[in-house]
């Protein structure tokens, strides 16, 4: 051979180790990525991120494949990083059980490698689906040598745990329970949480129960209710418990039989937390306040409507936000012009709720009256909690204003159409416009409009018909020419 021709081996053999390492380093930099969204990884460097990456894998499936089989062996952790699996319960040859639906950022198979234990479900791609793949033995090496990822998991077991105990203790009993964070003081959220656990009775014609945390004491004094009653009954129709003081018993467990009690007895539960949620050095916050949030269906945080204060509102919903489950609890800020020298006050964030000032709304020494007329703002706020109380889930899906790519075309009819299909489905839906960006393969980045239709759902629903959603979104993808379609569910997006 020609010293030309060895030069031109060794440059194609340069340039394909070029192309090799590139494509390793694009690899390794989404699954880092998407390590980076995930509980079990988040926290760690970038330095031990990049090594499980080396270890790692990723793999694509197609709908209704099938990923792991129940029965086989538990030889892998999966990280969902796009698209939508179902996990499933196979009963017979025509049944199947479905047990739940993971989203990217979620994690499977944990538990069948702890244990060494065949996979107790099936678990199918639902849509398009990537993820990351680590082997068992690699997986275990990493709980020796990264104990933090143990710590994570062990946490991750600890609310498998909570949960199962949780759903035992309630039976069939779906408890709902609304905690309203006085934030600031003296914003009116006694007579609130009266109003709202009096219009829920009459609406829903379960019993319910309204109490405040630690003691409330201004509840007693304002209703003039005997401090030997335990219970009051209102002549409303709903209950009022006052904390009986009881010095021989330790603060704690006196809140778990308080919570425990209620659960059993009543179907709605309505408390004011009259502290801040404060964290001490290592991040915990009072475990009264915990665990109740353990157990909220909602969460109403009052403010006043002073522009200096969102910052310190945006801090208390992100301690929250880390002490919830997302896909069961929602969290609404209610601004209250609950005294003359707000009346005029203009509140310039985006919140849930504004009420305004109420100059006819009745003290709360009045409120015994069973013919007392709630104002119409305030029962427009209660009807929207009342309706949300069940839709604990959030679904979305995004309809551009392109085809081909970068065409221009009104997507109207499509927008009407999935709020119909939605609205049949779920009770309700709505829809509004915004703008985005994203990233074509052909032309590189695409800035448009683009109609979110928004569902508020509950688990069941979401449960019988995503399969029939992700349906729906791929005859959209096609009669609209696109190359992908974001569909977010809980707030995790996908691409379909």
């Amino acid at each position: 051979m020609s010293n030309f021709g060895q030069f031109l081996d060794a440059n194609q053999t340069f340039y394909e180790s070029i192309d090799i390492d590139l494509n390793n380093m694009k690899k390794n930099n989404n699954i880092i990525k998407a390590l980076k969204i995930c509980e079990l990884f988040k926290h760690l460097p970038e330095h031990d991120l990049e090594n499980i990456a080396n270890k790692a894998k990723m793999r694509q499936f197609f709908p209704d494949e099938v990923i792991v089989w129940q029965g086989n062996p538990s030889d892998s952790l999966f990280l969902v990083t796009n698209g939508i699996v179902a996990i499933k319960r196979i009963i017979s040859e025509t049944e199947e059980q479905v047990l739940n639906y993971l989203m990217p950022g979620n994690t499977f198979g944990e538990i069948g490698i702890l244990e060494n234990k065949p996979r107790s479900a099936t678990v199918a791609a639902l849509s398009d689906v990537d993820v990351v793949v680590i082997r068992r033995q690699d997986f275990i090496a990493l709980l020796y040598e990264l104990p933090s990822i143990a710590i994570e998991l062990a946490k991750m077991l600890g609310r498998y745990l909570v949960d199962s105990n949780r759903r035992r203790s309630r039976g069939n009993t779906n408890v709902k329970l609304i905690l309203l964070f006085d934030v600031f003081g003296s914003l009116g959220a006694t007579s609130f949480g009266v109003s709202l656990a009096r219009l829920i009775q009459q609406r829903t014609k379960q019993k319910t129960v309204y109490t405040e945390y630690p003691v409330p004491q201004k509840l007693i004094a304002d209703l003039h209710i005997s401090r030997k009653e335990k219970i009051y009954n209102h002549p409303a129709g709903f209950d009022i418990l006052l904390s009986q003081e009881d010095r021989s018993m330790n603060d704690k467990v006196k809140t778990t039989m308080m919570l425990d009690g209620l659960i059993n007895e009543y179907e709605n539960i309505i408390i004011t937390l009259n502290e801040n949620i404060d964290e001490d050095h290592d991040g915990n916050v009072d475990q009264d306040i915990a665990m109740m949030l353990d157990y909220a269906k909602q969460i109403i945080m009052f403010s006043p409507p002073e522009p200096s204060v969102w910052g310190h509102l945006e801090d208390i919903q992100k301690k929250l936000r880390k002490r919830i489950r997302t896909n069961e609890t929602n969290i609404f800020t209610l601004i209250n012009h609950c005294s003359e020298e707000y009346k005029d006050a203009v509140f310039p964030h985006h919140v849930d709720f504004q009420v305004p000032f109420l100059p006819v709304f009745p003290p709360l020494r009045d409120m015994h009256a069973k013919d007392m007329v709630i104002p119409t703002p305030l029962l427009d706020v209660f009807t929207v909690l009342t309706d949300r109380l069940e839709r604990t889930n959030n679904i979305a899906l995004y309809i551009p204003t392109t085809v081909d790519v970068d065409k221009q075309i009104d997507t109207t009819q499509y927008v009407n159409k999935t709020l119909a299909f939605f609205g049949e489905r779920f009770g309700g839906a709505t829809s509004k416009e915004a703008q985005g960006v994203w990233n074509s393969d052909q032309v590189g980045l695409v800035g448009e409009t683009v109609h979110i239709v928004n569902s508020y759902v509950t688990q069941m629903d979401l449960t019988n018909y995503l399969d029939e959603i992700i349906e729906y979104v791929k005859k959209m993808k096609v009669e609209l020419s696109q190359e992908a379609m974001a569909l977010e569910v809980n707030q995790k997006l996908t691409l379909i």
